[in-house]
């Protein structure tokens, strides 16, 4: 055990790529008269969902210095007990990673990733403990060109991208760095930012440069040169909106590239991303923004302010979790709200996107809140305190009964920035708020209050906005969105949708004239209805989710033609549905209504007072 420098240091290595297991050796250096107690954390910060981690290790021992076994008993589903011991001990357990997410651990052929949580065993009574670890090179031959990507501190001359040593503080920085290990392609940047300070304090840099690497595994043919681009400008913005000298040298952006998938996760110094390659731009779209490429750029801008707000100001009870149990939290609102809020703007801010960009993707957002009828059952609050069960363990009625954290977050962040400019007479913003967030906790590492919003704004900057506070945090009342939009210049239009896949933010010169109310796929005769809403035409005729619907009024449906055919009948007339529902055949009546106009777009009135609030400049 002395070749190591910690006296917790893990070993680890891809073991099989067909089997998708990683091999972990955890050596303890370090007597015990009562025997440890190892763990593996239940859930992994900033997704607030008990995944269980520790049901992936498929096995495990331990033994001393001379190779004699020990006995290691399972106390519950995560801990286990290793007994009293005087010299080195080592554990060895294998885990199966097939789980190609952002929060877990994923082998196969082409890349491993893996977050700390789901791999590397805390020693419960040392996790203030150093932790070395060694990233093996796998031995496959496919292997060969494999590097590691992580913003782990390197040790014993270890190089950032080779295998071999790393050292982190404590178990709490071990687990905030996730590892890439594979072939990928690296798209370094620099930002040089200045920071505003007049006069400067004292000892304080006029300017700090922070290294940032893009890394992408898995393939792709993008413009690489115009995604730094933009990546550079958004990260200058995040750096200018605190006015601070950054709390990281380096950071990474790890990208996984898949045909369709999605995913984003915050970490000390870097994100996890999961996204579609095809969806980032290539060399010939250099003259458009693609949507798809917009919402990359968001997804990274969003991550990224994480950094910041939930990586450093935080809640005080996620401050002091050890990760084995829930921590209930109605501040969520706040960390995914008004990050949901910058993410978007800030693009327009920097100047990646146009304003009718972002005003169109605004207007995205109110609709997915309009068309969300659990807004009017659940507050913000009590969605961020449930975010366990309710919000990350969805079922076909979340649409009915809950309402986005996320979401409303970024409504009500919306509200409080007019609100603030207005009632501040111009003299302060959100910006303000979340600089202060920054100074008054996130820099010097004190959690935050549940009423931390309303003491900033109702305390520290004595503005009387108690009356919003109360009625957007802990009432169902509507946002007034559309008043404090028109003050700065921005009318909000609604409209009926236009098909299925309408999800706003643009005008149509032509929408569908009924409202039918259930969400629907394929299905090899007729269409499974996924999601009924309430209140609805297909609601009051009693379809149910998983019911199979065949036809409407003898029409025999399809994916692509119920609408259609639903359309083709006047409103209040009544359709007869045949549908089959465990395997027997039901009769069912509907009645049309009118479509709903909740699809929302905007458009712009005044360009001076919608520029006095994008451009961010104040008295």
């Amino acid at each position: 055990m002395s070749q190591h420098s910690a006296a917790i240091h893990y070993t680890l290595d891809v073991s099989s790529l067909a089997g998708h297991i990683l091999g972990v050796v955890l050596h303890i250096d370090l007597p015990s008269s009562e025997g440890h107690v190892l763990s593996l954390p239940a859930w992994i910060p900033g997704s607030y969902m008990i995944r269980d981690f520790a049901k992936n290790i498929v096995q495990i021992h331990a033994e001393d210095e001379q190779g004699v076994q020990l006995t290691l008993r399972k106390n519950d589903k995560q801990t286990w007990q290793l007994p009293p011991t005087s010299g080195p001990i080592k554990v060895h357990y294998r885990i199966y990673a097939f789980d190609l997410s952002v929060r877990s651990a994923y082998v196969f052929d082409d890349f491993a990733f893996f977050n700390g949580t789901s791999t590397f065993l805390a020693v419960e009574e040392h996790r203030n403990q150093p932790c070395g670890i060694t990233l093996m090179k796998p031995k496959q031959a496919q292997c060969s060109n494999w590097r590691v990507a992580t913003t782990l501190p390197v040790a014993n001359n270890t190089l950032h991208h080779d295998f071999g040593d790393y050292l982190a503080a404590d178990y709490n920085e071990l687990i905030d760095h996730p590892i890439l290990l594979g072939e990928y392609d690296i798209v370094p940047f620099d930002v040089v930012t200045p920071l505003n300070r007049t006069p400067l304090e004292k000892g304080m840099p006029p300017a700090h440069t922070c290294h940032f690497e893009l890394i992408l595994a898995g393939g792709h043919r993008s413009d690489t040169q115009r995604i730094a681009k933009d990546l550079r400008a958004l990260c200058a913005h995040h750096f200018a909106l605190f006015n601070d000298v950054p709390p990281i040298d380096r950071y990474l952006f790890i990208t996984m590239l898949t045909g369709k998938d999605f995913g984003g996760l915050e970490h000390m110094s870097s994100t996890a991303l999961l996204y579609s390659r095809d969806d980032l731009p290539s060399i010939a779209q250099a003259d458009h923004m693609p949507d798809g490429y917009r919402t990359f750029l968001s997804l990274c801008s969003h991550e990224f302010l994480h950094t910041w707000h939930v990586k450093r100001t935080r809640p005080a009870v996620l401050k002091s979790s050890t990760l084995a149990e829930e921590a209930y939290t109605p501040q969520l609102w706040i960390y995914e709200g008004f990050t949901s809020y910058y993410d978007d703007m800030s693009l327009a801010r920097s100047q990646v996107t146009d304003v009718s960009s972002y005003l169109e993707v605004l207007g995205q957002t109110l609709t997915r809140l309009e068309r969300n009828i659990g807004r009017h059952k659940q507050t913000v609050t009590e969605s961020s305190f449930d975010a366990w069960t309710k919000f990350y363990q969805q079922d076909a009625s979340a649409i009915n009964n809950i309402v986005s954290y996320y979401v409303k977050g970024a409504v009500i962040a919306l509200c409080l920035d007019l609100q603030i400019r207005l009632t501040s007479q111009h003299k302060r913003s959100l910006d303000d708020v979340m600089r202060y967030l920054w100074q008054h906790h996130g820099k010097i590492d004190v959690g935050t209050p549940d009423d931390i919003i309303q003491q900033i704004i109702l305390v520290e900057f004595e503005l009387p906005l108690q009356s919003f506070m109360h009625d957007a945090l802990y009432t169902n009342k509507d946002l007034p969105v559309q008043s404090l939009l028109e003050t700065f210049g921005v009318s909000l239009q609604r409209r009926p949708r236009v098909d299925a896949n309408d999800i706003g933010g643009k005008p149509a010169t032509r929408t569908r004239p009924n409202h039918f109310g259930a969400a629907y796929k394929a299905a090899d005769t007729g269409v499974i209805i996924t999601q009924v809403s309430e209140n609805t035409p297909a609601f009051h005729a009693g379809l149910q989710v998983g019911d199979q619907l065949i036809s409407l009024n003898d029409w025999q449906l399809t994916n692509t033609n119920l609408l259609d055919i639903y359309d083709h009948f006047p409103e209040s007339s009544d359709l007869v549905m045949f549908v089959l529902r465990h395997q027997r055949l039901k009769q069912l009546t509907l009645t049309i209504n009118q479509a709903l106009h909740d699809t929302i777009f905007l458009t712009v009135n005044d360009e001076q007072k919608l520029l006095k609030w994008l451009s961010n400049k104040q008295k």
